[in-house]
């Protein structure tokens, strides 16, 4: 162990000094891990999308971005991941990723890989250090682009995929599960890990940010997502699956937001995270410090009404709603939603059964934001 001037100095891998510095800055509020989406854009028309639009207008200049960048340092961000829309629709998006790697902040990027060239794939491996996580909505063409809506685009995957493989970039692929192909989940888990990748997948559907709901007829059933954790992961095991860290059970907002964690909309609009823009601060017209600000009180303002039920309820230990979910569906943060009290209730079934309190719930070694960009 390293020592100087008489003093131990104790040593820890980049997982352990992540995982204590985020925890420091959820303590002290302080914004550690910023999501950028850099753009609406995006070349393919997945069904279950919760983005407003596919459509790149009245986005954030270069200029912009940087100077928004440069904020997030100064209030002790360190952790950024730029999404989408797919990024890799942008002319300028290596710019930023560059100007982002400068200030020393981590990065990760979430695409689709269907964009990526030799070239971008180079130049992705040239930033060094960083993450790539890359979505996979099928193992055959036929699934994959009934989801993508884009003929042509698992081709497109697979060879994106094996440039960044080639090049030895750090990447983990993700499977949002929904009704159009749950039934190649652990197809699509073979394939991946046949690459040495490793492999996640969720069953969250979530509305779209304008209202919509369409989103949710993609959504599968409780049954269903219990067949699938238990095909997929067995009995009693968490990795695998994607982690929700925002869980109503535990009282409101006890993730990342407003605590140590935001969100940014190519139109400038700070947020608590992607799934939920509220309160949808303006950095054009303010700034950051300003904007966290605003988040802090947001989220210390807000409280549960009479319809909150979760300190009473049977099986909150198992329940995977959180109080995003209700809004997006109900506009109030509060009710419990029939959907994931259902889940719930075949989840404490099943595990108890079992004799297993360690239920898979939607967790994994990756603390990831959404199932895809």
């Amino acid at each position: 162990m390293p020592r100087h001037e008489g003093l131990e100095i104790k040593s820890m891998g980049k997982s352990e000094f992540s995982l204590k510095m985020e925890t420091l800055a959820f303590e002290k509020r302080i914004p550690f891990k910023a999501t950028m989406e850099l753009t609406y854009g995006c070349n393919m028309r997945c069904v279950h999308c919760f983005n407003p639009t596919h459509k790149a207008k009245g986005e954030l200049s270069t200029q912009e971005f940087y100077r928004i960048i440069d904020q997030l340092a100064q209030e002790g961000c360190f952790w950024i991941t730029f999404t989408g829309g797919e990024i890799f629709t942008r002319r300028d998006t290596f710019e930023i990723i560059a100007y982002a790697k400068k200030k020393g902040l981590a990065i990760v990027l979430f695409t689709n890989a269907t964009l990526i060239t030799p070239e971008r794939a180079d130049r992705i491996q040239a930033l060094r250090h960083l993450k790539v996580e890359v979505s996979i909505y099928g193992a055959t063409p036929e699934t994959y682009e009934t989801v993508t809506g884009i003929p042509g685009s698992f081709g497109r995957f697979l060879k994106g995929v094996e440039r960044l493989r080639e090049r030895k970039v750090s990447l983990l692929i993700k499977m949002p599960a929904m009704t159009l192909n749950q039934h190649e989940v652990k197809q699509a888990k073979a394939l991946v890990e046949g690459w040495g990748i490793k492999f996640v997948y969720c069953s969250d559907i979530n509305p779209r940010q304008d209202g919509s709901l369409e989103p949710l007829r993609y959504r599968i059933s409780p049954q269903e997502v219990i067949q699938l954790d238990q095909d997929i992961l067995g009995k009693g095991h968490r990795e695998g699956r994607e982690e929700n860290r925002c869980q109503a059970s535990e009282g409101l907002f006890t993730c990342g937001c407003g605590k140590s964690s935001v969100a940014v909309t190519p139109y400038g609009e700070m947020n608590l995270c992607i799934n939920f823009p509220v309160p949808q601060y303006d950095l054009r017209a303010g700034d950051v410090s300003s904007g966290w600000k605003q988040l802090k009180e947001y989220i210390d303002s807000v409280g549960p009404n009479q319809a909150y039920e979760c300190p009473e309820c049977s099986v909150r230990d198992y329940c995977r709603q959180g109080p995003v979910d209700a809004w997006l569906e109900k506009g109030d943060f509060s009710p419990c939603l029939p959907y994931y009290k259902e889940l719930a209730s075949l989840e404490k079934q099943t595990y108890e059964t079992k004799g297993s309190r360690q239920h898979p719930g939607c967790n994994g070694d990756e603390k990831l934001s959404k199932c895809g960009p």
